[in-house]
């Protein structure tokens, strides 16, 4: 029975570095305990002590004196996972003894599952306390920035490690001592940009002229072709010579020549003779084998901050789908990896183009280099489309777009790298070297340090380092930018330090003020907010209150709303999986940026305008553009802007569960997963996590080969013992929304689509009933909408559990459950709404103490 219990778990390891220690967590602190039933005794006396009692202790395991309070101790609570995951994988008992009947089973399982999760609420608790965190990687980005006006590459930093909560944690948030130069390097980077920036007066307006970008790549693929086709042909007329006679490695080249010519050369000829493509201007189009048809702009300076405006003259074709007459607006970052920026709807026609404007941000430091194309899905399901579309029509996709020009300029430059150096530099007289470098010092650290006045020693060390670099023969700016970097590699710049008042858990007015700007800006207070906490004004609830008014109502107030939302939600999960574009062709990379930027939109609305929190569980309107209101089939929405849209009280969208995000999560880009969809609802909105999936459960390997529905694989589940104890809780949920498809539009059938290339199909009729953990019962989606959308009290107390975790930077505890009933007590008649949760959680002791 040795190999039941492995030598580590993701679980112990995982609370000895939220608790730093690794030492025993007394459950009487909390007065909590998580206590297994002693009736399971027995199946340890039958099935386990026969190697693991006080006598045998295989493998030094005595279950005979295992405590049964799960959360005694870290050592205990380890021991009671590795149980959970010998009996979980089969591996206990072992086949020579008898096995545990399957009700008796069932009923550990379930027990100790849920004991589990209390106790790893329980040691994982750190009674109020915020340990000691780092910058994570955008707080970092954000308070550089925020100094120097330059936005650096923190791709080199340390990775904030989150598995389970926010990047805000603590215990998330270590680094090692040589990581230390990575700062130092990335920190001396943007300090040049910053030392080397000079006033914009540069304009910055190019233009290109389509056709030029087009007709001579693909003329250059059809001559090739055409020439290598040639050769193939002659080879194949003259069997009695070699390939080698033809330049050919051999036959199956000529073959392949032959074949590549075959498949394009036509297309390219229609190409050609089209009369829109003999007078300036091009088609855009996607044909396999000839690379993304995009229209490559030049790229912008990384000395040229600010708005830019890229305009294009262009008309669509009526015969081609829908989702072709949109433009796609990336940043090309590699090679092979475009970054999504948005899409922008073409209706003019090709007798009367018009112009489409497109407008982005370029922050100081960047550069972009932008390009334009039809909607793609940015993988091999483009290929896979034209493939298809080719043996309907003997053609492939047909254009959406024709443009004639493009053109980017910038139209707002931005003096924010200026503005920061003049900051650093100061208005003291450069000759007077040895004062100047004091006060710049003095100033830059204060400032990096968020308040926090640097100590006399620790300036006189950065001094001797600066005079020891210009000894050496370095520059003023040169030693400045090494001193300065040090300065950005302090452990007081990198890392959260609150001191709090002297004898006191209460933090100071200025430690108070960054951890209200860190919370809704993600970068540090502004002076506004410091010198309302220096001169002790920030005391007043009421000051408090205007400012954190103030920093919602600012634009950097986004950040909040996307940093916390996309993490609470878990929304990193959009973007695990390809989906299939043959069986999902409408489902393309703009519909799953899009649909993310949906949830962001709806969250920053129901704040905004303080709508009730329980609008997120249902509504009579989306938050939508015109992409995602076709999608949708909502009529009569034109435009890119995101607005609120009425829908009927009957309609399938209005909520999160309506989305494309969440049902395109509940899927692996096949399939629906119940499980998935299931396990999202009870974590996110109903608040009540299951237990995390085991490791090493049997797969349903008698399903081999089988084309069965989704609810019949759920239901097989659920014959395992170590199985039913958490479907039978879950997939019931994810039932409920099964008539969504994996790409989140309607269905009233399941099509399971396979063989070669997908060749066959089965259906299978969808059954969408099930029920609550709580016992109600629903017929479809929308009963299944309305019983959860009663239970906003429920989903309002997870929002405010985690958000105490995202704004504190530690896990939500027993501690915190006061200052949770007092939140939701205080918002209930205003339906819990987010501003005034801020607001509450804000004013609260917790938030201002260490």
């Amino acid at each position: 029975m040795i190999s039941g219990f492995r030598k580590s778990s993701s679980f112990f390891f995982a609370v000895a570095v939220a608790l730093g220690a690794g030492g025993k967590v007394a459950s009487a602190e909390t007065d909590r305990v998580a206590r297994m039933p002693k009736e399971h005794a027995s199946l340890f006396k039958t099935h386990c002590f026969d190697c693991h009692d006080s006598a045998s202790e295989e493998a030094g395991v005595n279950l005979e004196t295992l405590s049964y309070d799960v959360s005694r101790d870290m050592e205990t609570a380890g021991l009671w996972q590795k149980v959970l995951n010998a009996i979980n994988s089969g591996e206990m008992p072992p086949e020579d003894h008898d096995p545990i009947p399957d009700d008796q089973k069932l009923q550990f399982l379930e027990d100790l599952t849920d004991r589990m999760v209390e106790a790893r609420k329980i040691l994982g608790d750190t009674r109020g306390k915020i340990p000691l965190r780092r910058l994570n990687r955008r707080e970092y980005a954000n308070t550089i920035e925020s100094l120097l006006g330059v936005r650096p590459d923190v791709s080199q930093l340390p990775s904030d490690q989150v598995g389970e909560g926010f990047d805000t944690q603590g215990a998330s948030l270590f680094m090692s001592s040589d990581q230390i130069e990575q700062y130092l390097a990335t920190a001396r980077i943007a300090l040049q940009q910053c030392f080397d920036a000079k006033p914009s007066s540069d304009e910055f307006v190019r233009r290109v002229e389509v056709e030029e970008q087009f007709l001579p790549k693909y003329r250059e693929y059809f001559d090739d072709w055409a020439g290598k086709d040639k050769i193939a042909q002659a080879y194949f007329g003259q069997n009695s010579k070699k390939p080698s006679d033809f330049g050919l490695i051999d036959e199956y080249q000529a073959k392949s020549y032959a074949n590549i010519f075959e498949t394009h050369g036509p297309i390219l000829r229609w190409y050609f003779d089209q009369p829109e493509n003999k007078t300036g201007g091009a088609m855009i189009m996607v044909p396999k084998n000839m690379g993304m048809a995009r229209i490559k702009m030049p790229s912008t300076p990384a000395r040229s901050p600010g708005r830019y405006r890229v305009r294009v003259r262009a008309g669509t074709y009526a015969q081609s789908e829908p989702r072709y007459r949109y433009l796609e607006f990336s940043n090309l970052a590699t090679a092979k990896q475009r970054d999504y920026l948005g899409c922008r709807f073409v209706s003019a026609s090709l007798e009367s183009p018009e112009i489409i404007e497109f407008e982005f941000d370029q922050k100081p430091g960047q550069s972009h280099q932008l390009v334009i194309h039809q909607r793609t899905h940015q993988d091999r399901a483009d290929k896979a489309l034209w493939t298809a579309k080719r043996k309907e029509n003997g053609f492939g996709l047909h254009p959406g777009v024709w443009a004639d020009w493009a053109e980017i300029e910038l139209i707002e430059p931005s003096d924010q790298v200026i503005e920061a150096k003049s900051k650093i530099l100061g208005q003291l007289n450069r000759r007077r070297e040895t004062e100047f470098v004091t006060d710049v010092l003095k100033r830059f650290s204060r400032r990096a340090f968020r308040g926090r006045q640097p100590t006399g020693e620790y300036l006189q060390r950065i001094e001797a380092i600066y005079q020891e670099l210009r000894t050496e023969g370095f520059s003023m700016d040169e030693a400045l930018i090494e001193s300065l970097a040090i300065v950005l590699s302090s452990p007081e710049f990198l890392y959260m330090v609150n001191e709090g008042e002297s004898d006191s858990d209460r933090l100071k007015t200025t430690e108070l003020a960054n951890r209200l700007a860190y919370l809704l800006w993600s970068e540090p207070a502004d002076e506004t907010l410091m010198s309302l906490a220096r001169n002790g004004q920030l005391s007043s609830p009421e000051v408090l209150r205007q400012e954190t008014n103030r920093l919602l109502e600012d634009p950097r107030s986004e950040r909040f709303v996307r940093d916390f939302t996309h993490q609470w939600l878990q929304l990193d999960r959009l973007g695990m999986f390809q989906f299939n574009g043959l069986q999902f062709p409408t489902f393309d990379n703009a519909i799953r940026e899009e649909g993310r930027n949906e949830i962001f939109e709806t969250v920053g609305m129901v704040m905004r305008e303080k709508i009730p929190l329980g609008a997120l569980l249902k509504s009579e309107f989306v938050v939508v553009n015109d992409l995602l209101a076709e999608y949708y089939d909502i009529p009569e929405v034109q435009g890119h802007q995101f607005r609120r849209v009425k829908v009927e009280p009957n309609s399938v969208r209005g909520g999160l569960l309506g989305t494309v995000a969440v049902n395109a999560m509940g899927s692996d880009g096949l399939r629906t997963s119940p499980v998935e969809r299931g396990a999202w609802v009870l974590r996110h909105l109903l608040h009540d996590p299951p237990a995390p999936a085991p490791p090493n459960v049997p797969q349903l390997s008698r399903l081999d080969g089988e084309i069965v529905s989704a609810r019949e694989i759920q239901k097989l589940h659920q014959e395992q013992p170590q199985c039913a104890q958490c479907h039978r809780k879950i997939d019931p949920v994810g039932f409920g929304l099964e008539n969504f498809s994996a790409d989140g539009l309607w269905r009233d059938v399941e099509v399971i689509k396979y063989g070669n290339r997908n060749s066959k199909s089965k259906s299978f009729e969808i059954d969408p009933q099930g029920r609550l953990p709580s016992g109600e019962t629903f017929s479809g989606f929308l009963e299944l909408r309305s019983a959860i959308a009663k239970k906003d009290t429920e989903f309002a107390r997870g929002f405010v559990e985690e958000l105490i975790a995202y704004a504190l930077g530690r896990p939500y505890g027993f501690t915190d459950e006061t200052l949770v009933d007092s939140i939701l007590n205080q918002t209930q008649e205003n339906g819990f709404a987010i501003t005034e949760i801020v607001h509450l959680l804000v004013q609260s002791e917790t938030f201002q103490s260490k």
